[in-house]
């Protein structure tokens, strides 16, 4: 072989074994298996547990005839002392004398513990003294016809409108026979969208005079 080539083909030699071996990465395909692992779902997260209505009606039922038993217990209070209010009897009563005058001392402890620091307190138609003693409020203190009167009067002067009679009711025994014992000077309005009846003032000063044929037919 000729010398030079000899001499090319070591040069060529020694220069690759000086050169660094760079070994190109594989790329690893995913095999079945872990291809199917990582489209499988994995475990779903604990799931929140959900009330239905049935549920809940169940978890409610057992305070329902406590709630009913205490607003019907409410409801005998007050009506008994609108009626003691509308017989002139107003002094004050304790929770316990109520309840004893109503023969419903046996009410729950509860019960009675929850009328004397809520539900009385805060009824609009119970009024609370100093000692801790009830007594009916009506909307109007009206007593007699001419309180009535007096009250209508004011309300028309200062137009503060009608008086609902069922809130009359409330405050004066009788109140149909008071109310027609003042006649005319009393105007009933019919309410159409709830049919109550309210009371007005007839200011007879605004009344007009007018005779017929005083004035002409003006065509």
């Amino acid at each position: 072989m000729d010398p030079s080539l000899l001499k090319e083909r070591e040069a060529f030699l020694r220069r690759a074994r000086t050169m660094q071996y760079v070994e190109t990465p594989r790329i690893t395909q995913p095999s079945v298996s872990s291809s199917a692992k990582s489209s499988s779902p994995g475990p779903s997260p604990a799931k929140r547990a959900v009330t239905t209505p049935a549920q809940r009606d169940y978890l409610t039922v057992d305070s329902r005839p406590q709630n009913q038993g205490r607003f019907a217990l409410l409801s005998k209070v007050v009506k008994y002392m609108k009626q003691r209010h509308l017989e002139r009897d107003i002094h004050p009563l304790s929770v316990d004398e109520i309840l004893e005058e109503t023969m419903l001392q046996d009410a729950p402890l509860s019960d009675v513990k929850w009328l004397e620091t809520e539900a009385l307190p805060n009824n609009p138609k119970i009024h609370s003294t100093p000692d801790g003693k009830f007594v009916f409020r009506p909307k109007y203190e009206v007593r007699n016809k001419q309180e009535l009167y007096q009250l209508l009067k004011k309300h028309e002067v200062k137009g503060l409108g009608g008086i609902y009679l069922d809130d009359l009711a409330e405050a004066v025994a009788d109140v149909d026979k008071v109310v027609q014992s003042l006649g005319d000077n009393v105007i009933q309005v019919v309410t159409p969208h709830d049919k109550k009846v309210v009371l007005f003032y007839n200011d007879k000063t605004l009344d007009l005079g007018i005779k017929e044929g005083e004035f002409p037919l003006l065509l």
